[in-house]
C-alpha cells in the first residue's frame, strides 16, 4: 500500500454527525457508523445539503480527535459547500483547513475494500514512514469512482 502525498486547499462540508470510537466500531452492537450511513440515505441528506460544491461527491470526514487512533472522534457525512451560512438545523456544518494528505485508494466491494484499507492505514503509521499523522480533519471521497463496476474510493490522511 503505497499512498501519494499531495496537498488540500481548505474546504466545507456539511452533513450528519456521529460521535464514536475504533474500539465502538468494532462491535456490530455498538458500532455508529452503518447507522449513520443509513440515516445519510433514509433522510436523504444529499439533497438537504445548501451550496453544494463540486461534481456531486459525498464525503466522510474524521474530525475532532480526541486524541490519536484510540481516542474518540466525530464523522460528518455529507458534501463540500462554498458557504456554512445556512447549515439546515438537523445538519452539521465543519471547516476543514488546508492541509498536507497522504492518500489511500479503497478498490473492491464495499464497505469491506474502506474497512481494510483503513486497516492499512493504522498499519501503515506504526512502522517507520517518515510521516506522522497530523489528527486534523482526514475524509474519504465517493464520487464516480464509487459507482463502477470496481468500486473506488480515496481516502484523504492529513500528515505534520
Amino acid at each position: 500500500m503505497e499512498p501519494t502525498l499531495t496537498s488540500r486547499e481548505a474546504m466545507k462540508v456539511i452533513g450528519v454527525e456521529a460521535r464514536t470510537s475504533n474500539a465502538r466500531e468494532a462491535g456490530p452492537a455498538t458500532a455508529r457508523i452503518p447507522g449513520l450511513w443509513q440515516r445519510f440515505f433514509a433522510e436523504h441528506v444529499p439533497e438537504q445539503i445548501p451550496n453544494r460544491a463540486g461534481a456531486g461527491a459525498w464525503v466522510a470526514v474524521y474530525t475532532h480527535y480526541e486524541s490519536d487512533a484510540n481516542g474518540e472522534y466525530s464523522l460528518v457525512l455529507g458534501a463540500e459547500v462554498s458557504s456554512l451560512d445556512d447549515v439546515p438545523p438537523d445538519l452539521t456544518g465543519i471547516a476543514l483547513p488546508a492541509s498536507r494528505y497522504l492518500v489511500f485508494s479503497a478498490q473492491g466491494p464495499m464497505p469491506q475494500a474502506v474497512i481494510e484499507t483503513w486497516n492499512g492505514i493504522w498499519s501503515y503509521f506504526q512502522s517507520p514512514s517518515g510521516f506522522e499523522r497530523a489528527y486534523t480533519a482526514d475524509f474519504e471521497v465517493y464520487d464516480q469512482r464509487f459507482q463502477n463496476a470496481r468500486p473506488e474510493v480515496d481516502i484523504f490522511i492529513a500528515v505534520k
